[in-house]
């Protein structure tokens, strides 16, 4: 269980993660968590950094798709707002979710990156159904209860990837 719960690879915000990284992984699109990852739970809209390193993305030939538990209409006023498809009210980690946004893709889990900045949703999720895991460090740091759940709960296994991603392994 403990390798399902390690990401394959972590990075400090989701921007950081380059269309070259992805392409050298064979990676040609993107299922991406919304709140935490890409913006705070409380921001309502997209920004245009976040807006450019979308556009980079398609520019490479890989199509970016939110993937969030949160409910539709958060995930919707959001995606529209940078341009992005999305599947909101995903129950990640069970599989549903990932198959349906995978099939609107239209590729398969060796083609996909899930990036998120959850262990027990996107990273568990991801890694059991073949996805590359790309781990992000949340946006909410400061909430208290994100906090705990990271300090308490993902450290260990984002320890684990870091060192593995130090290694080359």
């Amino acid at each position: 269980m403990r390798h399902l719960l390690t990401p394959r690879y972590v990075f400090d915000a989701a921007t950081d993660i380059t269309p070259a990284f992805l392409l050298e992984h064979g990676i040609r699109g993107c299922l991406i968590d919304l709140d935490g990852t890409l913006v705070s739970r409380h921001q309502p809209t997209g920004n245009d950094h976040l807006v450019q390193w979308l556009d980079s993305l398609r520019a490479a030939g890989i199509r970016p798709m939110l993937l969030s538990n949160n409910n539709g209409n958060r995930v919707r006023i959001f995606a529209e707002s940078i341009g992005v498809e999305w599947q909101g009210r995903a129950l990640k980690p069970l599989a549903r979710g990932f198959r349906q946004g995978a099939a609107r893709l239209g590729l398969p889990f060796s083609q996909i990156a899930v990036i998120g900045d959850q262990i027990y949703t996107d990273t568990l999720g991801g890694n059991r159904l073949g996805a590359l895991t790309c781990y992000v460090e949340t946006i909410d740091r400061g909430d208290f209860w994100i906090g705990a759940r990271y300090h308490l709960l993902e450290s260990a296994f984002i320890r684990r990837a870091r060192r593995r991603n130090e290694h080359g392994n």
